[in-house]
């Protein structure tokens, strides 16, 4: 077992606190999840992660209960919940627009799903009282939604979401609406209200790096099935297929023919080199067969005169470059057309000025770094 695999056993002995089995859900003719079945684990903060149209909001409407399954149960702590109402299961779920009443306040808009439960009112401002503390937004407990920022706007709906003490909560692109800093500032106060509270999170979204930031584990999804299920490190650096690979981050793929592992590992005689290229990782396949090799940009190195490697060695022509602030991509056309990207940590204060445009360049990348992949 590898230090990554290691990661995903944590849970393997827990009993699952969602289940679905064969879950299908279908519209008329269209099946929008195909026969599903997977184990999420209590106090999770597990995203369901893919393309738009892929399944993953129909899958958490099932969850809520505003869909049901055309086949197959979801269970709740061992109790099927496929056919119970959704205000009589113990889930709460966050819309991406928020949903507040503009009419009402901070705290009764808070307040009000407790009203609806008839609870007592001394009941109801103490738990008003506790969300607001929270979300941090007691001082603005009497500003209606208009006299908010998106962020607070987000927290309130929040606060709202945790009010009746749910078992499950379900986030639906809940912060789509954020620009990029509050957005990435709301990530880690979800994170820390999600540990302080110990409730099950599942969150929705089709933005790669949220998932990574704020999950325990995510599930892959592409048209109406779960592709792979693992902790954000697993999918990153181990991805299961091309798929994967590509849709988490950016990869490089080098497409070539299995020539059999030594000491060095697995041999791929690929179109973009005139020699060997080698990943350490071992695979079960015939020799002669199309495999691939998925690096990570950052994985690469990028040299202006030849490397003293052996093997894993690229020659190309830099066509392009995009500074990001901390790291600058560079775009490497190969002598056979393909591109291969790079990026260079910018270490600097003042711009690397080394490697340029039309410089020819040789790449590098350690045999640990690259990952096969059969399909």
């Amino acid at each position: 077992m590898n230090e990554i695999e290691s990661e995903t056993t944590k849970l393997s002995s827990d009993k699952p606190y969602i289940q679905f089995q064969n879950v299908s859900k279908k519209f008329g003719n269209f099946t929008a999840i195909n026969d599903l079945t997977l184990d999420i684990f209590n106090n999770e903060f597990f995203s369901l992660l893919g393309p738009s149209g892929c399944g993953k909001t129909t899958l958490l409407r099932m969850l809520a209960g505003f869909e049901k399954p055309t086949n197959g149960r979801i269970l709740l702590e061992g109790e099927d919940i496929s056919n119970i109402p959704p205000h009589l299961r113990p889930i709460n779920m966050m819309f991406q627009s928020y949903a507040l009443f503009p009419h009402m306040t901070v705290e009764k808009n808070i307040a009000f799903g407790l009203k609806q439960d008839k609870l007592p009112s001394n009941k109801i401002n103490q738990r008003v009282d506790e969300m607001l503390e929270l979300v941090e937004l007691t001082e603005f407990s009497k500003r209606k939604p208009n006299q908010l920022s998106g962020g607070q706007r987000q927290r309130v709906a929040l606060a709202r979401s945790l009010a009746k003490r749910p078992k499950l909560l379900l986030l639906d692109e809940p912060l789509g609406a954020l620009d990029k800093r509050l957005r990435e500032q709301t990530q880690f106060e979800l994170m820390n209200i999600q540990e302080k509270l110990g409730i099950t999170f599942i969150i929705v979204t089709h933005d790669q790096e949220e998932a990574m930031t704020v999950s325990s584990r995510i599930g892959v999804m592409d048209s109406g099935n779960v592709i792979q299920v693992s902790t954000p490190n697993n999918l990153y650096e181990a991805p299961a297929t091309k798929s994967v690979a590509e849709f988490i981050g950016n990869v490089n793929l080098f497409e070539g023919v299995y020539k059999g592992f030594d000491d060095i590992g697995t041999k791929l005689k690929c179109e973009h080199s005139e020699s060997i290229v080698y990943s350490s990782q071992s695979i079960d396949a015939k020799n002669g067969s199309k495999i691939w090799l998925a690096v990570r940009p950052e994985k690469l190195e990028i040299f202006k005169s030849p490397p003293d490697y052996k093997y894993n060695i690229l020659k190309g022509t830099i066509i392009d470059i995009g500074y990001g602030g901390s790291f600058s991509t560079y775009h490497v056309k190969l002598p056979n057309g393909n591109m291969i990207s790079v990026i260079r940590a910018n270490r600097e204060r003042t711009s690397e000025k080394s490697i340029t445009w039309n410089d020819e360049v040789y790449l590098h990348w350690s045999s640990k770094s690259a990952v096969v992949l059969t399909e």
